[in-house]
């Protein structure tokens, strides 16, 4: 057996990224676990207050554990659904042990909606894969369950793929959303608010879904070739990423922008730099920084690079015009490798991966990325979005 030495924590598990999505619903969401899976989703996943949300963990014995405990499971969903009307669906998750012991969850999900009369659903993680997958495949899942057929608002628009784990906080979309509310739009999936069963069915009716990470774009995809609604891959980083912004929704909604916003983020007319920077991230969000780099701080070279196993079941997300520059790596020491051999001027990541760079003479800009160093670094100083955004970065690149 060979022993690997690495410098980094994995990524945030499948089912923490299913418990993230889920996090803003009204969902009584069980996890189908010894108990310690737990742990990561509590302790170092979940930057909100899980307490707001009815969120629990089955604790299943070494035998339980082994053999299976279905019927006691299902035994003590029905109560907690007596015990919490509220609740408008019920999402039994999956992990590790149902995967390698072969519960069927999907069966304990049918026969739990059949006793309880309300929806249930299963989500098939197993913890071997990273949260990109688990918020794709459950924003998916939803999708498909709960959305039917809307009249068209021009005046509505999605926000789809958001979750703390590649956008931190949901303050950081604050100037998003006041940008968005003063061009006379409707929301549907602000991450500044929690939504219920109605609101997300009424997501088809929107005129244009705005996808902040690449994890949403399944979802996105899906509701382009159901409903006909259009979307656009864009987290709108600095002046550059909210002039992009306005411009699509002039094109799509019924609105008409005025130039008060227009006047706030104004080309800089930075002069073109010879110095080099590397983007780490999730793919969408490196893409977009990188893209603010070239056009509202003049650097000629930037290179946006994400950590991460792509699954095949996202073959058509990689596939996105958005993420075509990405370059990706399964490896840190591969990443690493890259680094030494490119000697980069800036690189803008996570704090963690700071300890892939070897150079000293870098700049390096922090931008805490939650699925990778979950709470260490999430309440860093920092920002991304629009004008806030380009001052933060501004700070250590120069205006």
């Amino acid at each position: 057996m060979t022993m690997k030495l690495t410098r980094l924590p994995s990524l945030a598990s499948d089912y923490s990224g299913a418990c993230s999505v889920l996090y803003a619903m009204q969902a009584l969401t069980l996890l189908y676990s010894p108990g310690g899976c737990s742990s990561a989703i509590i302790e170092c996943d979940e930057i909100r207050d899980l307490r707001q949300t009815l969120f629990f963990c089955s604790k299943l014995g070494e035998l339980e554990a082994v053999m299976g405990a279905a019927d006691e499971f299902l035994l003590q969903a029905q109560t907690l659904c007596a015990h919490n009307r509220q609740t408008e669906f019920t999402a039994i998750i999956g992990t590790p042990v149902p995967a390698l012991t072969g519960i069927d969850i999907a069966a304990v999900a049918d026969e739990l909606s059949r006793q309880t009369g309300l929806p249930a659903m299963a989500l098939s993680t197993e913890g071997f894969k990273d949260y990109y997958s688990g918020v794709h495949q459950t924003l998916l899942d939803l999708g498909k369950r709960f959305l039917e057929k809307r009249e068209k608002k021009n005046n509505q628009v999605n926000i789809i793929g958001y979750t703390p784990l590649s956008l931190g906080s949901p303050a950081h979309l604050a100037e998003l959303m006041d940008e968005l509310e003063a061009c006379g739009l409707t929301i549907n999936g602000s991450p500044l608010a929690k939504k219920n069963l109605g609101d997300f069915k009424n997501m088809s009716a929107a005129a244009l879904n705005i996808v902040v990470s690449h994890e949403g774009a399944g979802l996105a995809q899906y509701m382009q070739q159901e409903y006909a609604i259009p979307y656009v891959l864009h987290v709108p980083i600095g002046m550059w990423g909210m002039r992009r912004l306005f411009k699509t929704l002039e094109a799509v909604t019924d609105i008409s922008l005025g130039r008060t916003s227009r006047n706030q983020y104004d080309q800089t007319g930075k002069a073109l730099s010879a110095r080099r920077a590397v983007v780490i991230g999730e793919p969408l969000f490196a893409s977009c920084i990188a893209a603010c780099l070239q056009n509202d701080f003049g650097l000629a070279s930037v290179e946006p690079v994400s950590l991460i196993k792509t699954d095949r079941r996202m073959k058509s997300v990689y596939q996105e015009e958005s993420l075509s520059s990405v370059r990706f790596f399964t490896c840190e020491h591969s990443l690493a490798q890259w680094l030494g051999e490119g000697q980069p001027d800036i690189v803008i990541g996570d704090p963690l991966y700071q300890t892939l760079v070897r150079q000293k003479n870098i700049q390096y800009v922090p931008l805490p990325h939650v699925g990778l160093s979950g709470s260490m670094h999430a309440d860093l100083n920092y920002e991304f979005i629009g004008k806030k955004g380009y001052d933060y970065l501004a700070g250590f690149i120069g205006s």
